[in-house]
């Protein structure tokens, strides 16, 4: 089977006030992810990744929690033997949130699991796979490494 090319995509790297950052595990694709989700046709980043944060865990943000948006993507390979896998790999807008209390987050569906509050060095104890050099320079690019 073809695959198809890169999905394009936005994803989230929600930082609380102890510097941590979400991650949750997904027993969906397996390990370990930040949220994050492809984005609809005309729709960009910042719009996506509101729709993908409200799908995935049921929390709306605002633009004043907007910390930054990172012109630079990050990409990674999908296995190519996996047939869930229709695209042949991720190309992700990153976007630096801040997470408050009130925000209350509650996992939808079948995306996450366990939710876990990590220090950014620490990514590499968790096991995010295919995902892992890619989701270390979102962390670098959002000043967080």
């Amino acid at each position: 089977m073809t695959k198809k090319t890169f999905r394009i995509a936005a994803m989230a790297v929600l930082v609380n006030d102890q510097n941590k950052v979400l991650i949750g595990s997904s027993p969906r694709d397996g390990g370990f992810k930040f949220p994050q989700g492809g984005l609809e046709s005309n729709e960009d980043p910042l719009t996506g990744i509101k729709r993908e944060l409200k799908e995935e865990l049921g929390v709306s943000i605002s633009d004043k929690d907007i910390l930054k948006v990172i012109s630079e993507k990050v990409q990674y390979l999908y296995p190519p033997e996996d047939p869930y896998f229709i695209y042949k790999g991720q190309r992700l807008s990153v976007i630096k949130v801040r997470y408050n209390t009130s925000m209350k987050l509650i996992p939808q569906d079948d995306e996450f699991e366990e939710l876990c509050w990590i220090q950014p060095k620490e990514l590499k104890n968790y096991d995010v796979g295919f995902r892992f050099e890619a989701y270390l320079k979102a962390l670098e690019l959002c000043d967080l490494l």
